[in-house]
């Protein structure tokens, strides 16, 4: 068993040095794409139908937006993430806003990458399994999920100057964070941490 463990580690190291440097020509393919118009307002679309979604009834207060990515949808090749907008109780909130996201291009990205990697580790390590393959997966993806976050990251004030967003009742520390479903993340925006410029923050 141990000898299989040490295997998928050599092969996820192996891809990892080949997807660095597929990455390094990705990153400017999409920093092209979402300068376009069209792409951006597809990200606040995405953000917007879900404020839509929240229920202020009895005067409740958002407190957190989280944009996260499951494990499962990784696995399943759907790579879609869950826009979640939480009342004050964060994850005790037993009624919040849920609405899928696949953000376009990253992982049609990252599906031609995988193509590349394998069959260069193929031709260095024979008969990759499965389960070895969802390793060199699941170290590879980290490399779109941290560019999908730098684009939340630098959305995340247009986000909160849209219409949808100003329109619902929200708690004064107000924050969107980023990372996996109901595990660890990091926190892009804080309303308490400054103003933006657009007013009814």
């Amino acid at each position: 068993m141990e000898e299989r463990k040490d295997r998928r580690e050599e092969l996820a190291d192996a891809a990892e040095a080949i997807q660095r440097e597929l990455f390094a020509g990705r990153v400017r393919e999409l920093e092209a794409e979402y300068r376009k118009e069209e792409r951006r307002a597809s990200v606040k679309q995405a953000f917007a139908d879900v404020f839509r979604l929240w229920d202020g009834k009895g005067g409740r207060k958002a407190g957190s937006l989280g944009i996260c990515y499951l494990f499962s949808t990784m696995a399943m090749r759907t790579y879609e993430f869950r826009l979640i907008l939480y009342g004050e109780d964060f994850y005790l909130d037993g009624y919040p806003a849920v609405s899928r996201w696949k953000p376009p291009c990253f992982f049609e990205m990252f599906e031609e990458d995988m193509a590349v990697i394998m069959e260069k580790l193929r031709k260095v390590y024979p008969r990759i399994y499965a389960y070895e393959e969802d390793a060199v997966r699941r170290r590879c993806v980290e490399y779109y999920l941290a560019a999908v976050r730098q684009l939340c990251g630098d959305m995340a004030e247009e986000v909160v100057c849209m219409e949808e967003f100003l329109g619902i009742k929200r708690t004064e520390n107000f924050f969107i964070f980023f990372g996996a479903y109901r595990g660890e993340g990091d926190i892009l925006y804080c309303a308490s941490e400054g103003g933006t410029g657009c007013g009814g923050l």
